[in-house]
C-alpha cells in the first residue's frame, strides 16, 4: 500500500482531514475546509490538489475526478463553480486577491474540463495551483464582511458590504452594496448606501429596511464573524451569501490583511473642526493667550455642565490649543470626526451618572438661556462701555484689569454660546450672530457711517471678522 503521505490523491473532500493543507490544497480551500470542519456554514465540494493540476493529463483520464464532478453535480443537473486555490493567496500578509481565475455556472463534463484548465493556467508560478470546486450558490443576497474596521483598525466593529444576489458584482468592483457598521453583537451603529448615507438606526437597532440585509441577518453575520475569529486566531475577510430559504454561506475566509493600527491609548486627534470659523488666521503669542485660553476654557465648561465630557478628561488635556500658531480642537471631544455626530449639536451624555446629573441641569439651563444671554450680553456691553478710550490714555494697570476681565468675560460667552447651540430647541428661531453682524452692517452704512468707525457704534459687526490684534479688520464689501 502506498503510504498517505506519498500517494496522490486526484481529489480530496473539502470534509477530508487532508483538505486543510495550504501546500496540497491551496490556502482557499485549506481556509474553507478548517472552517467546515469548525462547523462554521461551508457548502460541501473538493479540491483537485497541487500536485494533479500541473499536468493536464495527470487528472483528465482518471474516473476519480470524473465521478467526483457527477456527484457534486448530479451528473450535470446541478451547476458548479471551479475556483482558484493558490497556496499564494489568502495569507497573513497578501490576499492576492483578483489576481487569479474562477469560473461560474459550469453545467458539463467538458466545460468542467476547460474550466479546470483556465484556473490552473492563472497561476502565477507553476506547482502553486490547486482547484477548487464547489456548487453554485443561487443567491439571494451576498457581499464581503470584515471582522473589524480595517480603516480606523477598531476590533470592536464589523463591517459589511451587501448587494442583491451573489457577491460577484461587489468582489468584482461592478458595485458598491450598501455598507453596514455593526457591534460585535450585530446591532446596526451605521448604514451607508452606494447612492449615499442612509443614517443611523434607531434605538432598536433596525436598520429601517435598508440595503438588501435585515437586522436579523446582519446578527448572524456578526455571529459568524466571532466565530471565524475564533477559528482562524483574528479577524477575517469573510466572502458570505444568503440562499432564499435564508441560510447563511461562507464562501471564503481570509485573514484582514490591511488593518490600521489603533492609535496610542488616550491619542487625541487634533484639527481646525469648529473653531476654524473663529479663528481661521494664524495667531500670534499673544492672540493665543486671549482668545484660545477662554474658547478652551467656554468650551469646557460647556461640555462639562452638559454632562458629555467628565471634569477629570478635561483637567488631562484642553479641547482647544495651538498648532503652530494655529487653533486647533479635540475633534473626538467635540464630536467632530468624519462620519460622527458633534456633541456640541446633539449633547448626548452616556456614562448613567453623569446623565442624570446632566438632565438636571440641562433642563434648566434650556429654560433659563435666553435670558441668561440677554442678561450677560447687557453686562459685557456695560462694562466695554466703562472702558476709557484707549487713545486717550489708560494705566499699565487698567489695561492689565481690563484683559483679564476680558478673558474671564470671553470663557462664559464661549460656554454659553457652545450651550445655547447644544440645547435651544431646533425650532428656535434665534437670528445667529452672523446675520445679526450683516444687519448691523446694513443699518450703519445706511446712517452713513464710515466702516472704521461702524465697529465702535455697532460691535455686533465683529461677529463677521476673526478676532485680531493689530489693524482695524475689514468688514464685508456687501452686507
Amino acid at each position: 500500500m502506498v503510504p498517505l503521505s506519498t500517494r496522490v490523491f486526484w481529489t480530496i473532500n473539502l470534509d477530508d482531514p487532508l483538505a486543510t493543507a495550504p501546500d496540497r490544497a491551496g490556502a482557499k480551500a485549506a481556509n474553507l475546509a478548517r472552517a467546515a470542519r469548525h462547523e462554521l456554514p461551508v457548502l460541501p465540494g473538493f479540491v483537485i490538489p497541487v500536485p494533479c493540476v500541473a499536468s493536464r493529463e495527470r487528472y483528465v483520464n482518471t474516473g476519480e475526478l470524473r465521478a467526483a464532478w457527477a456527484r457534486l453535480s448530479r451528473d450535470g443537473t446541478r451547476p458548479l463553480v471551479v475556483r482558484s486555490s493558490s497556496t499564494q493567496e489568502d495569507g497573513a500578509v497578501s490576499s492576492m486577491a483578483g489576481r487569479f481565475v474562477s469560473v461560474l455556472d459550469v453545467r458539463d463534463w467538458p466545460a468542467f474540463l476547460t474550466a479546470v484548465d483556465d484556473v490552473a493556467a492563472s497561476a502565477s508560478a507553476p506547482g502553486t495551483m490547486a482547484v477548487l470546486v464547489q456548487p453554485q450558490l443561487d443567491a439571494a443576497a451576498g457581499g464581503v464582511m470584515f471582522g473589524a474596521d480595517p480603516v480606523d483598525g477598531r476590533t470592536d466593529r464589523v463591517i459589511v458590504s451587501a448587494v442583491p444576489g451573489g457577491p460577484q458584482a461587489l468582489v468584482g468592483g461592478e458595485a458598491d452594496g450598501t455598507r453596514y457598521a455593526l457591534t460585535r453583537r450585530g446591532r446596526i451603529v451605521a448604514v451607508e448606501r452606494d447612492d449615499g448615507p442612509a443614517g443611523e438606526d434607531g434605538a432598536d437597532g433596525s436598520s429601517g429596511g435598508q440595503g438588501p440585509l435585515t437586522p436579523l441577518q446582519l446578527r448572524s453575520l456578526a455571529r459568524l464573524a466571532a466565530r471565524a475569529a475564533a477559528v482562524f486566531g483574528g479577524p477575517q475577510d469573510i466572502e458570505f451569501a444568503f440562499d432564499h430559504e435564508g441560510r447563511l454561506w461562507l464562501l471564503q475566509s481570509r485573514p484582514v490583511t490591511a488593518l490600521a493600527p489603533l492609535p496610542p491609548r488616550r491619542a487625541v486627534l487634533l484639527g481646525p473642526g469648529p473653531v476654524a470659523e473663529t479663528l481661521p488666521d494664524p495667531l500670534s503669542p499673544l492672540e493665543e493667550d486671549l482668545w484660545l485660553v477662554p474658547l478652551d476654557r467656554g468650551l469646557g465648561e460647556a461640555l462639562a455642565t452638559a454632562g458629555a465630557v467628565s471634569r477629570r478628561a478635561l483637567r488631562r488635556s484642553p479641547t482647544v490649543r495651538a498648532v503652530g500658531g494655529r487653533a486647533a480642537a479635540d475633534l473626538r471631544r467635540l464630536g467632530a470626526e468624519p462620519g460622527r455626530g458633534s456633541r456640541l449639536r446633539l449633547l448626548n451624555p452616556v456614562p448613567p451618572a453623569r446623565r442624570l446629573r446632566a438632565a438636571w441641569t440641562v433642563g434648566r439651563l434650556r429654560a433659563e438661556l435666553p435670558a441668561l444671554a440677554a442678561d450677560t450680553a447687557a453686562a459685557v456691553d456695560a462694562d466695554l462701555a466703562a472702558l476709557p478710550p484707549l487713545d486717550a490714555g489708560i494705566s499699565d494697570a487698567d489695561l492689565a484689569g481690563a484683559l483679564r476681565w476680558t478673558r474671564a468675560t470671553l470663557t462664559a460667552l464661549h460656554g454659553l454660546e457652545a450651550l445655547a447651540g447644544s440645547l435651544l430647541p431646533a425650532d428656535d428661531h434665534s437670528t445667529g450672530a452672523a446675520a445679526q453682524g450683516l444687519a448691523a452692517l446694513a443699518r450703519a452704512r445706511a446712517q452713513g457711517h464710515d466702516d472704521a468707525r461702524i465697529p465702535a457704534t455697532a460691535p455686533a459687526v465683529l461677529a463677521l471678522t476673526p478676532p485680531v490684534i493689530g489693524p482695524a479688520p475689514h468688514l464685508p464689501v456687501a452686507a
